[in-house]
């Protein structure tokens, strides 16, 4: 054979590998390059492993924030406070977890998610333990706000961490993971600690939650690896195998470097809220915010205080009325992450594109859901029997938290297959949107359900739910329009 003739031969061979690679990810989206390193090529044992541990520090946050409910008449005692002052305590929290990931998300596109993951769990754990040791009302203020700031960063930098991992037609369930721990947290706080402080005082909380953010530090140290990957290229064109070894060896868990080396600009800190503009992000934001403070957060703030007062619950029995709110949490989730991939996969198949409206043919159902319990719990509180408690308003609880779940997976998803190269950006909107209408959202519950009752109330603000709803299928007609235009 001559030498033209090997060339020739050799480029036909380079080219049927090329042919093959590109068939073999053909399907995928993202298209993954065929080096190791990358996380989309990762096996899926540590995939997952890296997602439970970055849901699980985004479970941290409204969980610190929700530790301490059982605790406000323990403080009003403490501190000569109001209960409305006392409440202030987690209302500090709530405000800062979602301004903070403005300010981390930048920082984690430029040196990596994981030293943002580290800087916060140990920041976090430190600040959590000095809670339980501060003397005056403005301290704990200060100490409590401080390490919101810190654990704040996962409630935005968790989806950007799906994204980096996971492909489009597993997004729904891997989102809903992350998804799904955030939503819990706000219920699984009281439910931990209400038996805790009713017997070793309020610092004991504080003394629980430190060593679970110690622990989070050194999970991100040595079980979870960098997961931003710059150097994505074709399948067929070839990888380092330096870059290999940097990136998949034990030296990696313990180098850290810029990863991206474009400077930071005033402008990126305000990036994720030029979303507003964003119809397919802003809308689907304001209507999970609204669900989520409606059902979530209303359950959360007025459990104490209702049940407190009608049915002389202590912290401990309160603490116990969250188990239905974390039992709908998670069956809703079994419907919302696997049952929207379910829907989008064969929708696609049928097709033949991937349409992210597909994904919101559940929100319908979810909606309902969510209605369906906010409206039965108020009915059911007010026909309670004070001081005789029955089960009855804790399946409408149950029924709630089911159906905002679904809304807030698939919310979440749809946003960021939208916007898939800004998911840093729409993750930290979103996070923001959600904290700032939970924020107010109490200042009005208790006046409100007092004034009108239970009933009328639960029926108003499941009529704010429905507006919400419309938010959402103004998406699924105009979206594609939408993004023709963009």
């Amino acid at each position: 054979m001559s030498l033209e003739e090997k060339d020739l031969e050799a480029v036909k061979i380079d080219s049927e590998v090329t042919s093959t690679t590109s068939e073999k990810f053909q399907d995928l989206q993202p298209t993954p390059s065929d080096s190791p390193a990358d996380p989309l090529n990762w096996p899926a044992w540590k995939k997952n492993v890296v997602l439970y541990i970055a849901s699980i520090h985004a479970m941290q946050g409204p969980f610190t924030a929700a530790l301490v409910i059982p605790s406000f008449q323990l403080f009003a005692e403490e501190f000569r406070l109001t209960l409305t002052q006392a409440t202030y305590i987690a209302s500090i929290q709530i405000i800062c977890l979602g301004v903070f990931p403005l300010f981390w998300s930048p920082l984690a596109s430029r040196i990596g998610r994981r030293p943002i993951y580290l800087i916060s769990a140990l920041g976090s754990a430190v600040f959590t333990l000095a809670a339980g040791f501060v003397h005056s009302y403005g301290a704990l203020l200060a100490v409590r706000a401080l390490q919101a700031a810190f654990i704040s960063v996962a409630m935005s930098l968790g989806g950007s961490t799906v994204n980096d991992m996971f492909f489009a037609h597993e997004k729904g369930r891997k989102m809903g993971v992350w998804v799904l721990f955030v939503t819990l947290s706000p219920c699984v706080g009281p439910l931990v600690v209400g038996y805790l402080v009713q017997k070793h005082g309020w610092r004991s909380s504080f003394y629980l939650a430190a060593p679970i953010h110690l622990a989070l530090f050194f999970a991100h140290l040595f079980f979870a690896p960098e997961t931003l990957y710059l150097n994505r290229r074709a399948p067929g064109e070839g990888y380092d195998p330096k870059e290999v070894e940097e990136q998949q060896g034990w030296s990696s868990y313990f180098v850290f470097k810029i990863i991206d080396p474009a400077p930071l600009t005033l402008l990126d800190f305000c990036r994720p809220l030029l979303m507003v503009f964003r119809p397919l992000v802003a809308l689907p934001a304001l209507a999970y915010a609204i669900n989520f403070a409606y059902t979530n957060v209303l359950m959360t703030i007025l459990i104490p205080q209702v049940y407190g007062e009608k049915f002389h619950f202590g912290p401990g029995q309160i603490s116990l009325q969250f188990i239905p709110l974390i039992i709908g949490s998670v069956l809703g989730e079994q419907l919302a992450g696997y049952g929207s991939d379910v829907i989008a996969n064969w929708r696609t198949r049928r097709v033949g594109r991937r349409i992210p409206e597909f994904r919101l043919a559940l929100a319908v159902p979810g909606f309902a859901i969510s209605i369906i319990g906010v409206v039965v719990w108020g009915i059911q509180l007010q026909n309670a029997k004070p001081g005789k408690w029955n089960v009855t308003p804790d399946v409408a609880s149950a029924i709630g938290l089911f159906g905002e779940q679904v809304v807030a997976t698939v919310c979440v998803t749809y946003a960021i297959e939208n916007y898939v190269p800004e998911t840093l950006d729409v993750a930290a909107f979103f996070a923001f949107v959600r904290q700032a209408y939970a924020f107010g959202a109490p200042f009005y519950f208790s006046p409100m359900y007092i004034r009108y009752g239970d009933t009328k109330a639960s029926g108003l603000l499941a009529g704010i739910i429905a507006i919400a709803f419309l938010m959402v299928m103004s998406c699924y007609i105009l979206g594609p329009m939408v993004r023709n235009r963009k």
